[in-house]
């Protein structure tokens, strides 16, 4: 019976990654041929706001990305058969001495090195070829080489003790081992996304508060009322890695930060200034970071259960054309192997994430002018070259954040 349920699950993987893989490239096909369709002129909501010139710029940027991904796309499906049906992990695996707890952490960590040179040809044409086309990098090789090299102190730092703890729970919390992995990843989590704005984030940028002239007065109350503090609002040199523009929210408790790009800064009006942050501020108001924080902590908890669930089960491992029944490689299997069954349910993050931007809109243009916050995203979706039309179906997909029109036409509803 294991050997039929091994089979099938084989068969089942192995569609998976074709299917899967075929279906993006199939979305980033629809979203390619909306970008012809669209090429020759300015959509006419946007003749105002657009030239034809910047909206066929962003078209051909946005063309760019996408043969760049389906290329991707086919080679990461080659690295998953190299890995999982050609028994790359396998290989590995047995080709380490066994030392217990070290080897598990070794076979990690090896992998994950192997994932990093893998992908390093792709990270660089991305860098010093694609942005560099379009205008956008402004990353110098000293910059690249000491951002992989901090980067790989720091994952050393915490990842190594952090896979030290999985594998150790794993080998001596019993039957239970999945709920204290949980219980400590999830601390482990807390402590990180705490640390990030004040102590991780400034290892690769440089962060000042922001004080604007004049304006600084309009941002305390729009801070004070949102339960934020004015301190908490800060500008990052995002111009030494990129032009690109943008504006996030981060952190918890007293590290909680609301950060623009300088990039972005350059090129907003102070009335658009006040709206994006109008915008950000929003989110912290109407509670969607603790809200998605609970959200993970449930889909977590789900997949620690299931994953105590198939550990010992060696037609799983066999599914996945691993031989070896082992903390180190059930690990691998869910990091890797995983989301392609979860892939269809990418639909469902990318609505919730696009209906909580319309009521963090909604709270902007309450508080602020809806008009200014949408002259500010038109000048955001300008300096980025983002399209300002896009395929439905791509956008269900990928699209943390309302089309353009759609999130337009929302905030002119509410002036």
């Amino acid at each position: 019976m294991t050997n039929l349920y091994s089979y099938y699950f084989q068969v089942t993987f192995i569609a998976a990654i074709v299917i899967n893989h075929m279906t993006e490239v199939y979305l980033a096909r629809r979203q390619q041929a909306v970008l012809r369709n669209n090429l020759a002129e300015v959509p006419a909501e946007f003749k105002n706001h657009l030239t034809l010139e910047e909206h066929q710029k962003a078209m051909r940027y946005a063309g760019a990305k996408l043969n760049f991904a389906q290329l991707h796309l086919i080679w990461e499906a080659a690295v998953l058969f190299y890995w999982f049906p050609f028994r790359g992990i396998e290989k590995l695996m047995f080709a380490l001495p066994d030392w217990g707890l070290h080897r598990e952490v070794l076979l990690l960590v090896l992998f994950m090195l192997a994932g990093s040179l893998i992908n390093l040809p792709w990270s660089l044409y991305s860098t010093f070829v694609l942005e560099e086309k379009f205008g956008f990098n402004r990353t110098t090789w000293k910059i690249y080489l000491i951002d992989r090299m901090k980067g790989a102190v720091l994952g050393a730092v915490i990842g190594l003790p952090l896979l030290y703890a999985l594998i150790y729970l794993f080998q001596k919390s019993g039957s239970l081992w999945w709920m204290w992995s949980f219980i400590f990843l999830t601390g482990f989590q807390f402590i990180l996304v705490w640390l990030y704005p004040t102590y991780i984030a400034p290892l690769f940028n440089k962060f000042r508060p922001l004080e604007e002239n004049g304006i600084r007065e309009d941002i305390e109350g729009l801070v004070t009322k949102a339960g934020f503090q004015a301190s908490g609002v800060f500008v990052m040199d995002a111009s030494k890695r990129s032009s690109h523009g943008n504006a996030y929210f981060t952190g918890f408790g007293k590290s909680k930060r609301v950060v623009f790009f300088d990039t972005l800064l350059t090129e907003l009006e102070r009335g658009e200034v006040l709206a994006i942050l109008a915008h950000e501020l929003g989110h912290l108001k109407l509670k969607h970071i603790p809200k998605s924080l609970a959200l993970s902590l449930v889909l977590s908890f789900a997949g620690f259960w299931i994953m105590g669930q198939l550990a010992p089960q060696e037609w799983f491992y066999r599914g996945h054309f691993i031989r070896h029944v082992s903390p180190g490689v059930l690990l691998l299997i869910f990091t890797q192997a995983i989301p392609l069954y979860t892939f269809w349910f990418s639909p469902f993050g990318s609505w919730l994430s696009r209906k909580r931007e319309f009521e963090a809109d909604a709270y902007a243009a309450k508080e602020t002018k809806a008009s200014n916050l949408i002259s500010g995203l038109l000048r955001l979706y300008k300096q980025n070259a983002s399209p300002v039309v896009t395929d439905t179906l791509y956008s269900n997909f990928y699209h943390s954040h309302p089309p353009a029109l759609e999130r337009i036409k929302k905030l002119q509803s509410l002036e």
